[in-house]
C-alpha cells in the first residue's frame, strides 16, 4: 500500500462523510421550525435517501475507484463521529439559546394525546 493510495481513501471517507453531513444539517435546519409531521417526514426520508446514495459511492468507490479501503473507512467513520457530535451540540446550543420549544411540547399537550 501507498501513502498517495491511502491518502486517497482518507479524502474520499472525509469528503463523503462532510457531504453526508451538510446535507443531514441543512434539511434538519430546515425542516426544524415545520410541524411535527413535516419535520419527521423530512428528516427521516432525508435519511434514507442519504443511506441509499452514500452506501452507492461507497460500493463504487471500493470496486470502480479502488480506494483503500481500511483509510477510507476509519476516515469516513471517525469523520461521522465528530460531525454528528458537532451536529448535536449546534442543535442544543440552539434549544439553549433561543429557547426553542421541542417539537413534541405541542404534540404531548394537544387535548387528543394519551
Amino acid at each position: 500500500m501507498s501513502w498517495d493510495h491511502a491518502l486517497s481513501g482518507m479524502l474520499w471517507g472525509i469528503g463523503l462523510c462532510t457531504a453526508n453531513f451538510l446535507a443531514s444539517y441543512l434539511i434538519a435546519r430546515w425542516s426544524f421550525r415545520r410541524s411535527l409531521r413535516s419535520f419527521l417526514r423530512w428528516v427521516l426520508g432525508g435519511m434514507v435517501v442519504r443511506l441509499l446514495l452514500v452506501s452507492a459511492v461507497v460500493l463504487y468507490l471500493l470496486t470502480v475507484v479502488r480506494v483503500d479501503a481500511l483509510s477510507f473507512a476509519l476516515s469516513f467513520a471517525i469523520g461521522v463521529s465528530i460531525l454528528l457530535a458537532v451536529e448535536i451540540w449546534d442543535f442544543h446550543r440552539r434549544y439553549e439559546t433561543f429557547r426553542l420549544r421541542p417539537l413534541l411540547e405541542g404534540a404531548l399537550n394537544h387535548p387528543t394525546a394519551a
